[in-house]
């Protein structure tokens, strides 16, 4: 579907004699978070196993050092062009598909915390300063800002920018949003953020690219703020009922106290009640939770409901819950597996691939009776048993080498 294959023979990395092709080294690394392994060594003891990897990587397999080494040459626009590539077919085969319906294509944009040491550090490190029982220390650790989909069928990260010393969120994301809405274009619509994002050169970016925003607005000293609030007694609320919650909408438009940005923006505002049920102690307990959700827009109501606004704010959790925590957990996202800012990048656009590739495979492959009692995580260990089943022969065509 994909046409894999012929994508990663384009790969390439600055070795000038290489042995092993850059493809057979990338596969390794792909199948190493397709099948779930935890580390570079780990895997490389089962890349030892004869007559049984060979149809995967080709005949010259790759040590741990090896894989490591060429990740941190590797070309970077190379493998973002993969994953565009991969993105783009799965948009066109509607393999992709908008949870909520509509017609609009929704990113969000945060950041995230990889591994932290007190030991080892490079260059590309940022730095804190902690408290211990023995003095301070001094914690190197590297952080990136991601875009990825939300609101969607099938989780996908785009893109990845580390953030760089001496500079903060929302100067990588900007620059990470210009690479991405170049590549991907008019796949993208809505670009969606947390509170730290609500600065006017953010915004106008988006603009100017001719995109819209959608980003939460917490700061209640903002002017903003304030008077999105005043009218609130003087408009009616929209109300929402969702299963268990209920939404009170407030939808402001054409509100100018975004100074800085120049240009009025739309404000909605909502205060949610989510009844939830447990039990403890035997009793049935009943409770409601409230809370406050603020978002400003640039998006026309004709464009975009009150309750669809209010959808992608909550839906930008996707980042947070599949985008990161699920691969922090289950992946080895923040695993340092070659602590070299090249090779992270790579580790992590490779990760995005082999994530939307087997998720894709879980929900469209298997037969529904098949897949009622497989997880995914179950999924790649019998994967990983298939691989035994191709001996003699090749899953991918025989890799050249590079130059």
């Amino acid at each position: 579907m994909f046409g894999l294959c012929e994508q990663v023979a384009q790969l390439s990395d600055r070795r000038r004699r290489p042995q092993i092709p850059t493809s057979s080294v990338w596969l390794a690394v792909f199948a190493l978070f397709a099948l779930r392994f935890r580390s570079f060594n780990a895997f490389e003891q089962e890349l030892r196993r004869p007559r049984v990897w060979e149809a995967w990587v080709g005949r010259r397999k790759p040590s741990a050092d090896t894989m490591g080494r060429v990740l941190a040459t590797m070309d970077l626009d190379d493998l973002r062009g993969v994953l565009l590539h991969v993105h783009r077919r799965m948009w066109r085969s509607k393999a992709l598909a908008r949870r909520g319906g509509g017609r609009m294509r929704v990113v969000a944009v945060d950041g995230h915390e990889l591994c932290a040491s007190r030991i080892r550090h490079c260059s590309r490190c940022l730095k804190r300063e902690l408290s211990t029982a023995n003095g301070p220390v001094t914690e190197s650790y590297h952080r990136v800002v991601a875009a990825s989909w939300v609101d969607v069928s099938v989780p996908g990260m785009l893109d990845v920018e580390p953030i760089s010393p001496g500079a903060g969120e929302v100067v990588a994301a900007r620059r990470l949003l210009e690479r991405v809405l170049a590549s991907y274009g008019r796949l993208i619509d809505v670009i969606t953020g947390d509170a730290i994002y609500l600065e006017a050169a953010f915004c106008r970016q988006m603009q100017e690219a001719g995109k819209s925003f959608v980003v939460v607005m917490k700061q209640e000293a903002r002017e903003l703020y304030a008077d999105a609030d005043g009218l609130r007694s003087i408009v009616a609320p929209v109300e929402l009922v969702n299963g268990g919650s209920r939404s009170q909408v407030w939808d402001l438009e054409g509100l100018t106290s975004f100074s800085t940005l120049g240009t009025p923006v739309r404000v909605v505002w909502s205060e949610d009640e989510h009844t939830r049920r447990t039990r403890v102690d035997g009793r049935n307990l009943t409770f409601t939770e409230s809370t406050r959700w603020v978002w400003v827009t640039n998006l026309p109501r004709d464009a975009a409901s009150a309750a669809t606004v209010s959808r992608w704010g909550h839906h930008r959790w996707d980042i947070e819950n599949c985008g990161f925590n699920e691969p922090a957990a289950l992946w080895g996202m923040d695993h340092c597996f070659v602590h070299h800012p090249i090779a992270i990048v790579a580790l992590l656009l490779t990760l995005a691939l082999a994530m939307a590739t087997t998720y894709l495979f879980y929900q469209r492959n298997p037969k529904p009776q098949a897949r009622r009692h497989l997880t995914r995580l179950a999924l790649a260990g019998r994967c990983r048993e298939d691989i035994v089943s191709y001996r003699g022969l090749s899953v991918w065509p025989a890799p050249q080498p590079d130059g």
